[in-house]
């Protein structure tokens, strides 16, 4: 019984967790970048508005620097989010979003499209709602995660 009561509490929330989740609207919220991105006007921003929703069939997430402003919209790719066992999204323009935890975002661009190296980014950056994490997160810890889940 002690070893089905250790089983139950230390081993199955991580396997649960590891299993591929389909995205909800727990998506939404203010997320907190590690890198400022440029806005409108050429203004820098360190946080960013996430949404979930549905256009038709198609799972997106769209990516605003302000709740008035042109979102970036990103399509749910099932077939890499199965391979990756985490959602993941992409733009028309080559970047993936890709879901760090239950409240963090990775986003990447390849610099080479083609390559199969996804270790040289043209861009990469950090999203997450906890801005403890940000602080924490680095350029070298993306790529690091980057490698983790392509292996």
């Amino acid at each position: 019984m002690k070893i089905f009561k250790y089983i139950f509490v230390f081993i199955l929330p991580f396997t649960v967790y590891a299993q591929n989740e389909v995205p909800t609207k727990n998506i939404n919220g203010l997320y907190h970048l590690l890198e400022g991105e440029r806005t409108v006007g050429n203004k820098q921003t360190k946080t960013k508005f996430f949404q979930y929703s549905l256009l038709g069939t198609t799972k997106t997430v769209a990516v605003a620097a302000c709740k008035k402003c042109i979102p970036a919209i990103y399509k749910y790719q099932e077939a890499e989010s199965k391979e990756l066992n985490r959602p993941v999204f992409y733009n028309n323009i080559g970047l993936f979003l890709i879901s760090y935890d239950k409240e963090s975002f990775v986003m990447v661009m390849a610099a080479n499209k083609q390559d199969a190296d996804w270790t040289n980014f043209a861009y990469s950056n950090f999203y997450s709602k906890n801005s403890t994490k940000v602080k924490a997160m680095s350029q070298k810890k993306i790529k690091e995660f980057i490698v983790e889940i392509a292996n």
